[in-house]
């Protein structure tokens, strides 16, 4: 996995010094373009091919969405609206097109006749004394080069390569979509922040005004009403500074979803996390299935086989009796220990995001039935306004507390949604983040 495109690239050159290049351009661009989708199956069908028994296919291409009316931007839509308008996405793409657009059957074609070629010219060289000379040796390096690429064709190595590769770039991708839902979920939570924000400095403005009519009669001195005014301008000033990064945040993911930027955009509101979806989870089953999609873990059992690979490659029978041969006996150990670490701190977080899924699910229960106490207080309250029993302040309080419970359910909803949408990403994609 460690040539990845390096190979590739370098059979490139090779074939463009002895005048290739302009065959294989060619036979790269006679090859029509696919819809999204059927680059993604093409992609999906070589890792299939190429891959060990057990490594997890690519995930499909974003499905079909409604698009978002003008000036708004819906959780559905990030994922296709990044895809098709976030440059690093782009970027990426064209890197998946390349590998996924390779015709390895004309590429060995091509290279077997440049060998046979370059043979050809050195035999030439050798018969007229040349065998030793700069250019015949140039000749051999450049044949040593190619041969070591056409067989990696042959045996699938480039093809195994190129399809580890693929799966690197798509994970990269969704990290990116990742990190754009997440930037969705944060911009939610600080419109309930600069909402409770709100009622705090409307509920301070009605302390106020009160404490300056007691101030008036003689009730309670000056200094009584002005800490409740500093009060408040701390509180709209933070209010101020939570505005400026919603600001910032709001722009940020405008340039990553294709919208314009400084334009005002309207969120629509967060799916909502069925009963059904919860019953569903299966811990044993999700983790191996996260365990399968997993890049990060798929990553290090490379690594770690390229360390075993490089270990044993004279066998593994070192006597250490030299620094190298114990450098190289501990170099493995470590490796061994550096996965077998990757593999235990995956399952770890992964139990750790089911049981917090969980968690939120029972907090949402809770904070709903302390919104329907709270619904039903209010109501007494109502009633005690209307018989002229308690002030339109203490009814204004109440209120306020109707609107914090609320705005607790929704903040509640909104953390379940938030892990429980990470659990799907780890156990879809493999994408864990702690």
């Amino acid at each position: 996995m460690k040539r990845k495109l390096t190979a590739l690239l370098l059979t490139l050159s090779l074939l463009a010094a002895l005048g290739a290049s302009a065959a294989f351009a060619d036979n790269a661009a006679h090859t029509e373009r696919r819809p999204a989708d059927e680059e993604t199956e093409s992609a999906a069908a070589a890792e299939e091919t190429a891959a060990p028994e057990g490594q997890a296919e690519e995930p499909d291409a974003e499905p079909a969405v409604t698009p978002d009316a003008e000036g708004t931007l819906s959780f559905e839509n990030i994922g296709a609206r990044m895809h098709a308008s976030y440059y690093p996405i782009l970027a990426l793409e064209e890197s998946v097109r390349f590998l996924d657009e390779l015709d390895y059957e004309h590429m060995e074609n091509q290279l077997r006749e440049q060998l046979n070629d370059v043979a050809s010219m050195q035999w030439m060289l050798v018969s007229f004394g040349l065998s030793k000379s700069d250019e015949y040796k140039q000749m051999e390096q450049a044949y040593n080069a190619m041969r070591e690429q056409f067989d990696a064709i042959r045996e699938g190595d480039m093809q195994k390569d190129n399809a580890d590769a693929l799966r690197q770039l798509r994970n990269a991708q969704n990290q990116m979509i990742v990190f754009g839902e997440s930037l969705f979920i944060a911009l939610k939570g600080l419109d309930a922040q600069d909402a409770a924000l709100s009622r705090q400095i409307a509920q301070l403005d009605r302390t106020i005004k009160e404490l300056r009519l007691r101030e008036e009669l003689g009730q309670i001195p000056a200094l009584t009403a002005q800490q409740a005014e500093l009060g408040r301008t701390q509180a709209q000033s933070g209010r101020q500074t939570l505005r400026m990064n919603r600001d910032n945040y709001l722009l940020q993911l405008e340039s990553m979803v294709g919208a314009e930027l400084g334009e005002p955009l309207a969120l629509g509101e967060l799916p909502k996390v069925t009963a059904a979806e919860l019953e569903k989870m299966d811990l044993e089953a999700d983790l191996e299935t996260a365990r399968e999609a997993s890049y990060s873990l798929f990553d290090a059992r490379k690594t770690y086989e390229d360390a075993r690979d490089t270990y044993l490659r004279d066998g593994g029978d070192y006597d250490n009796t030299t620094v190298t041969e114990i450098r190289a006996k501990h170099t493995f150990a470590t490796a061994q220990y550096t996965y077998d670490n990757e593999v235990v701190t995956f399952e770890l977080n992964f139990r750790v995001l089911y049981a917090q899924v969980k968690d939120c699910a029972q907090v949402l229960s809770a904070a709903r039935a302390a919104l329907a106490e709270q619904e039903r207080e209010y109501a007494v309250s109502a009633l005690k306004f209307e018989q002229g029993n308690i002030s339109a302040n203490a009814l204004s309080d109440a209120k306020d507390e109707l609107a914090a419970a609320k705005a607790a359910v929704t903040d509640a909803e909104r953390e379940l949604f938030s892990k429980y949408r990470s659990y799907q990403w780890a156990v879809e994609y493999g994408i864990l983040n702690s």
